[in-house]
């Protein structure tokens, strides 16, 4: 009897997709200054496939609301990018894109106006020590470095909606330890050279002056830092945080994809169902398209520490370890 009812419980079935059916993915921005922005169009496919596949052979346009118009040029694995060379971009001006795909779908952004550029006042950093749990309630020190920046919020009883993105630099000498001893004079002054990290932190750091009566925003943490390994931070280190005057479509864009996050555990999560961007269809609005091509105004402040900036914590010269 048991076996009769599990067998009539289940009903085979073949599990098929169209190949050809997928979600475009959009992820870019332009501001109001003249370096390279870049343009990422994926594809996400449901089922099968990995998450997101490069869509290439787009032809992509930025218009602004005079009709001026330049072509983003086309790096390959679905990165574009516009050198603002045709068009100029000023804040109080609309812009907006233009995709088409090979199969002549049609794609554009809402046109968004510019946010006038809001310029931070100071970037501050502090040392923290966290204790964290990693085995039998055993816990073990990290350290982490938060960086803080206070800025003015509002302009003319104008409210301004702000996101931060990191990077940073660190120095050191391109030298042998220890230098071995030159009989012919002093050593040769060595090169410094220069690494760069890009901030991938998960959380996304967002801020909205509406319904607040201060002009200012003192010591908002936009970035946190683990100090590791230890040897990259006894010479110079260089922060650079970059603050984006967003619309207010993008703050709640980013808003809800922060509050899913917090679901699902990660921003590199894929969430538990699409999030509206601001993309669509020209032909068919209803067609579900993910991501957000975001204009705003960027002003970038920066700081920098040694390795004796960060007491308690004690940094030794690689030279000497050991």
């Amino acid at each position: 009897i048991l076996v009769f009812i599990l067998s009539g419980c289940i009903t085979p079935f073949d599990l098929k997709y169209d190949d050809n059916e997928f979600l475009l993915v959009v992820d870019g921005n332009i501001t109001q200054k003249n370096t390279k922005h870049k343009l990422f169009l994926r594809r996400s496919l449901s089922i099968g496939s990995p998450r997101f596949s490069p869509v290439n052979e787009a032809e992509i346009t930025l218009f602004d609301q005079l009709g001026n118009s330049e072509k983003y040029i086309e790096e390959g694995n679905g990165e574009y990018y516009i050198s603002g060379n045709k068009i100029n971009r000023y804040p109080g001006n609309t812009y907006y894109i233009e995709i088409l795909l090979k199969n002549n779908k049609i794609y554009r952004s809402t046109p968004q106006i510019m946010p006038e550029v809001m310029r931070p006042e100071r970037l501050d950093f502090k040392l923290e020590i966290m204790e964290e749990i990693y085995s039998l309630n055993n816990t073990i020190e990290k350290y982490y470095l938060n960086l803080y920046v206070s800025t003015p919020i509002k302009k003319n009883n104008t409210s301004f909606y702000f996101t931060w993105k990191m990077d940073h630099v660190f120095s050191f000498a391109e030298v042998a330890c220890p230098q071995p001893p030159n009989p012919e004079g002093p050593p040769p002054t060595p090169k410094i050279c220069y690494a760069k990290r890009n901030y991938t932190g998960e959380d996304i750091r967002i801020f909205s002056s509406e319904d607040l009566y201060g002009n200012m925003l003192e010591n908002f943490m936009v970035a946190t830092l683990e100090v590791k390994p230890l040897e990259e931070f006894f010479e110079k280190h260089f922060y650079n945080v970059a603050q984006h005057s967003i619309t207010k479509e993008a703050y709640l864009y980013w808003e809800t994809v922060k509050n899913v996050s917090k679901s699902t555990g990660s921003i590199f999560d894929i969430p538990p169902g699409p999030i509206k961007g601001n993309i669509y269809n020209i032909n068919d609005p209803d067609e579900r398209v993910l991501g957000f091509f975001e204009v705003s105004s960027v002003d970038t402040i920066r700081t920098y520490t040694f390795g004796h900036d960060l007491k308690p914590l004690a940094i030794d010269d690689p030279c000497f370890l050991g």
